[in-house]
């Protein structure tokens, strides 16, 4: 029998930016986007997530400095090579 010790603390809940960030990040690392790829714009990311284009803006930084991604003004946000990871 499990005692209040015993219990499994359940998950905590992920903020919107972080989840933004784990299924951009699933994307890339499954294949959806690959390297060489540019990501959708801010705009249809952000539509399709239904976030601000901050929040969205946040997460993209928080990929290219995890080194998945390059962003680059007018040209977009490219998916860098696995060896660059």
């Amino acid at each position: 029998m499990l005692t209040k010790r015993d219990t499994v603390r359940p998950f905590l809940r992920r903020s919107v930016h972080s989840q933004i960030l784990n299924e951009v990040g699933e994307r890339i690392l499954s294949g959806v986007f690959m390297p060489g790829d540019i990501l959708p714009s801010e705009n249809a990311l952000s539509d399709e997530f239904k976030v601000s284009r901050p929040v969205m803006r946040e997460a993209i930084k928080v990929l290219a400095a995890k080194g998945l991604v390059d962003p680059r003004p007018k040209i977009g946000t490219r998916v860098r090579g696995r060896e660059q990871w």
